[in-house]
């Protein structure tokens, strides 16, 4: 009666690939597929706290999406309106010259 263990040792010493090649392939694999199923449980975990922290937060203060409702008015934007707004901040005549000192040479 043979041993199932001597016939994988005698592939082994045949064939390198079986010794090596196969089990770092196999744990590479393997690894890859535990890290992603690990990653997205964490991922999902993460979403769902997100999700119950957010429905509490919008119950207990009745958020809209721009503050507590109807307490924003956006206001219309008229770029003329602006531009006027800033020229009359900015006067482009009122300025002064300020001499600026220059590096001294050195010879």
């Amino acid at each position: 009666v043979q041993n199932p263990a001597s016939s994988f040792t005698r592939l082994g010493r045949k064939s390198s690939f079986m010794r090596y090649g196969l089990p770092m392939i196999s744990l590479t694999v393997l690894g890859s597929i535990g890290l992603s199923q690990l990653l997205q449980g964490s991922k999902d975990i993460a979403k769902v706290k997100d999700d119950q922290e957010w429905e509490i937060i919008e119950t207990r203060k009745a958020l809209s999406r721009f503050g507590p409702i109807n307490a924003y008015n956006p206001q219309k934007m008229n770029l003329e309106e602006e531009v006027k707004a800033l020229q009359e901040k900015v006067h482009i005549n009122d300025y002064e010259y300020k001499k600026i000192p220059k590096p001294k040479e050195s010879e």
